[in-house]
């Protein structure tokens, strides 16, 4: 059963003057239009035997009776909870206590302001805003960072004084509102507290447009807030609006909408994690895009999994004892499941997407940059990214991942007679190249809609994308000046 209705309905014990039933009742509906079902449930006649005795009523043991005008939720009953249908002319009296803790216990518990799932909900809730809060009020406090000159140099080994603040503030609150937006979607899709959803999206907007105002103030910390005021406003009201444009999508639940703004929230990531190696770092773009392109292949993994859980679907726990068998048996609503799968499908894709998108512009990068060693990093990526495309069945995956692969081909192919130096002996190299893979692509072409593979080859692919992956790890320390680090450590 989906979470969403095992949460609406209420597993109660109801005993009746000559039977009892279990019955699960749902929580939102009123308990005089209830009482039918649980009559018809105790006994075929048990409605018209009420007009004898002026009724039922429905009370707990040794309480008053319900107030049939609210809800089993109102009325805080909860799952294995028990009730008794008496007549309303003779109820249930209150109980004699023969144990005087027992009877101090129950008096504390009727007690007014007790504590209940309610008020744990509010209190968090409250506790949720003031940290929010104060999250917000942190980085402005904190104030512009200033690097000093012994913070601001770095040494040998590329790093940085402790004391200094490695991370700009508006990175800083920028990734936070990537994070809460993150929350958010998964609160979203949960429903289960339309509440803290709610509050998690007023902090996506308050970050957001914190993160643009603190940008816009630090440009010119000199300059004075009173200079920058048009400016900050401006900005702060146009991020305040896309933002909340954002979370609308996001809260509406429309799956065509969702995905894309998923999909934009994640390249929005991908730049400013970019910029952030790049600012505190001190990373060239070159490098940059080489770290980009290994994460990139690295997150891949990670995208059906993410689906799956942004989609609501939910895996059984595995059973430990024979009786767990027994659990979680029931079907599966096949029009809501059909639904779940196609959403989770639109997921994969817009994450594939926006991947792709990142992981073209940085193995573009790659191809096109001086040296050897970026070229490489840019071939392995693009081979660990095209033999990761081969169990996928959609088009649009295979394509998230094929072109950002080809581009990266077809760019370090044409940049390899630059390279060489002159036209003779340097257009031979990539004229090989680009025949051979002309080669292969015919190949493909003429074997794969005719021939199903052995599975020897699906080995040698997964054994080619490890090792992509396992000789471009050291690739990129190397570009990021790891060779020299050892070499000065060693000596």
């Amino acid at each position: 059963m989906a979470q969403s209705s095992a949460a609406e309905v209420c597993r109660l014990l109801v005993i009746g003057p000559t039977s009892r039933v279990d019955l699960s009742v749902p929580t939102h509906v009123p308990l005089t239009d209830l009482m039918p079902a649980l009559l018809r449930s105790l006994g075929p006649d048990l409605a018209d035997r009420g007009l004898e005795h002026s009724g039922w009523v429905v009370q707990r043991l040794g309480s008053p009776p319900l107030d049939e005008d609210l809800s089993v939720a109102e009325h805080e009953l909860l799952d294995g909870d028990t009730v008794h249908v008496r007549p309303r002319s003779d109820q249930i009296p209150p109980l004699d206590f023969d144990d005087l803790i027992d009877g101090i216990s129950t008096g504390i518990s009727a007690r007014s302001g007790l504590w209940r799932p309610r008020t744990t909900h509010a209190v968090s809730a409250l506790a949720l805003v003031v940290w929010l809060l104060v999250a917000l009020a942190v980085p402005v406090l904190a104030g512009p960072h200033v690097p000093t000159p012994a913070a601001g140099a770095r040494g040998a080994h590329g790093t940085t004084d402790a004391g200094g603040d490695a991370f700009g503030r508006p990175v800083t609150v920028g990734v936070v509102a990537m994070l809460l937006f993150v929350a958010m979607v998964v609160s979203g899709r949960g429903q289960r507290d339309r509440a803290v959803t709610a509050l998690l999206g007023g902090a996506v907007v308050a970050f957001a447009v914190e993160a643009v105002v603190l940008q816009v103030a630090d440009a010119d910390a000199g300059a004075g807030a009173g200079a920058r005021l048009p400016e900050m406003l401006l900005a702060g009201a146009g991020v305040a609006v896309l933002a909340s444009l954002l979370v609308l999508v996001v809260a509406s639940g429309r799956d065509t909408l969702l995905p894309v703004g998923l999909a934009v929230a994640a390249m929005a990531l991908a730049a400013a994690v970019a910029g952030e190696l790049s600012s505190a770092a001190g990373l060239d773009w070159t490098q940059v895009a080489a770290v980009m392109a290994l994460l990139c292949v690295a997150a891949r993994p990670a995208v059906p999994m993410a689906s799956f859980k942004l989609a609501g679907l939910t895996l059984p726990p595995l059973p430990v004892e024979p009786e767990d068998l027994q659990d979680d048996i029931d079907p599966e609503p096949g029009a809501e499941l059909l639904a779940r799968t196609a959403r989770a499908d639109r997921f994969m894709t817009a994450l594939h997407a926006a991947s792709g998108v990142v992981s073209t512009v940085a193995v573009l990068r790659l191809a096109l940059a001086p040296g050897w060693l970026p070229a490489a990093v840019a071939l392995l990526v693009g081979f660990a990214q095209v033999l990761a495309a081969r169990p996928m069945t959609s088009t649009w995956h295979r394509l998230a991942l094929g072109l950002p692969a080809g581009a990266g081909l077809v760019a370090v192919v044409l940049s390899l007679p630059g390279r060489s130096g002159g036209l003779g002996g340097g257009a031979a190299l990539p004229m090989v190249l680009a025949l051979l893979l002309a080669t292969v692509a015919a190949a493909c072409a003429y074997v794969l809609p005719r021939r199903r593979l052995t599975p020897i080859w699906g080995r040698l692919g997964d054994w080619g994308h490890a090792t992509a992956l396992a000789v471009s790890v050291p690739l990129v320390v190397g570009m990021l000046g790891g060779i020299g680090f050892i070499r000065s450590v060693v000596g």
